[in-house]
């Protein structure tokens, strides 16, 4: 999961863990979005069906050309594709943003294209994603009544402008509920604090306070924190907002994402609690800045909690600092805002695509199975990095040792409130928000700005590129 990323830019070491443990991995900015400049594509998306017509081959293997990583899609995966399907060659594509929008715009984009569940209307709205529907329904692999409520993640209705309903374009490869807690045992044994319950949540005042307690300071300087995000800092960030926002039945955007606004009392109560966090030093913020990302402040026994999904599980059973000391760790719920609903979502489900103007759909279609549905999928789903999108292969999540006996049963109660999504906005591209954070309300830490300030000029500067991303999207 994992997957990135996409708040705040973390090291090298962070985007490399992720990518090989989690759906999360990778770059999670809204790449596919638009507003990042690239070119809209005129016309509408085909049906599978019309596109499969096409022909694949002169007889010749045809190659499918891919975006999935090196490790996600290994070598000796490509080896065992290419023998049992010899009709087909593999490639893969290493593309960043630019080149791979300059490949769609010549309209030799790769067949299949890695994406994220919050990315995935941005593809859609600039007419690059292939209808899938068709090939679902007809698949041998692929049951719709077996699937989580992520695959909805994957849908997107280009008349109603909702993301979660409409057609099916894409498949995940792994995923987490991304904002449960994992937790330090001996760190709230030192404090004298009772352990969280693993099946009721908190509210997120009580995750703060929490956090406060257990973070210690030597002056102004903190020596352990007392809660990390994995994906940013312990602050006014567009992901806790986007699902606190979720929990109350609200958005900082309007019902079809034409306009932000960010000065409803809803967004500035959010924002005045998210500077009181960070004002108290309980994790890393613009007041407290840190190298390191999340996980590796909390490996290193310098943060007593952090915000991320269970693909962190897996994290820590392979990571030479924790991986003989599984015992000290425990999980937890995702936060909920108090009398809000409880949703435990996704917020980045790693995945893919297959580009809507590839020459050879059929043969993609079969890599694409293949490689969400066959043996790489059951051997993911065996490792625990993630999650699998089916409940059939989420029956062979790692079970044996008390660590993995607690993550699947915690795993288990988690998945009932997991149907949801984050409102991300399909005409923004996801890193341009993150700058405007960055640019507007790190002077409210710093008592050089308000939040009423800050907030009127991070609605104004968002309307400005929601606007420019609309004039880029196919109509």
């Amino acid at each position: 999961m994992k997957r990135t990323l996409r708040s705040t830019l973390l090291p090298t070491a962070l985007a490399v863990s992720l990518v090989t443990l989690s759906a999360c991995g990778g770059n999670h900015s809204n790449n596919a979005s638009p507003g990042n400049g690239a070119s809209a594509s005129n016309g509408t998306t085909p049906s599978a069906s019309a596109s499969a017509e096409q022909p694949s081959s002169n007889g010749e293997p045809v190659v499918i050309r891919y975006t999935m990583y090196d490790n996600e899609f290994t070598s000796d995966m490509v080896a065992e594709f290419e023998k049992t399907h010899p009709n087909i060659k593999l490639e893969i594509v290493s593309a960043d943003y630019n080149k791979l929008m300059a490949m769609m715009a010549a309209g030799n984009g790769p067949d299949i294209i890695r994406t994220n569940s919050n990315e995935l209307p941005g593809y859609v709205l600039k007419g690059m994603a292939l209808d899938l529907t068709s090939y679902f329904n007809s698949s041998t692999v692929f049951k719709s009544e077996d699937f989580y409520p992520v695959v909805n993640q994957f849908k997107y209705d280009t008349t109603t402008g909702v993301h979660g309903e409409g057609p099916l374009y894409g498949f995940p490869k792994d995923w987490s509920p991304d904002f449960t807690i994992y937790y330090n045992k001996k760190m709230f044994e030192t404090a004298d604090i009772p352990l969280p319950s693993s099946t009721e949540p908190m509210t997120w005042k009580e995750l703060v306070d929490l956090g406060k307690k257990l973070t210690v300071t030597n002056g102004k300087k903190v020596s352990q924190y007392g809660l990390a995000y994995f994906n940013g800092i312990t602050a006014a960030n567009q992901d806790l907002l986007n699902l606190q926002l979720l929990q109350e039945g609200a958005s900082m955007f309007s019902d079809d994402f034409g306009k932000a606004d960010l000065s409803t009392p809803q967004v500035k109560d959010l924002l005045n609690f998210w500077v009181d966090a960070a004002k108290s030093g309980i994790g890393p913020s613009p007041l407290h800045q840190e190298t390191d990302w999340g996980g590796q402040l909390f490996v290193d026994n310098k943060a007593a909690i952090i915000i991320a999904g269970y693909w962190f599980s897996g994290f820590l059973k392979s990571n030479e600092l924790t991986k003989n000391r599984l015992g000290d760790f425990g999980v937890a719920p995702a936060p909920v805002v108090e009398g809000g609903k409880r949703i435990s979502p996704t917020a980045f489900g790693t995945g893919a695509i297959i580009y809507k103007n590839s020459k050879h759909p059929k043969e993609a279609w079969e890599v694409f199975e293949w490689f969400f549905g066959g043996k790489p999928a059951e051997d993911r789903a065996k490792a625990g990095y993630g999650l699998p999108g089916t409940k059939t292969l989420a029956t062979l999540l790692p079970q044996t040792t008390e660590f993995d006996k607690m993550n699947y049963d915690f795993i288990q109660n988690e998945l009932k409130y997991t149907d949801g999504s984050p409102p991300y906005n399909p005409f923004l591209n996801y890193q341009a928000v993150n700058t405007i954070f960055d640019k507007y309300f790190t002077p409210v830490y710093f008592d050089k700005d308000t939040v009423d300030g800050a907030s009127q000029k991070m609605t104004e500067e968002l309307n400005t590129l929601i606007s420019e991303g609309k004039e880029l999207v196919s109509p």
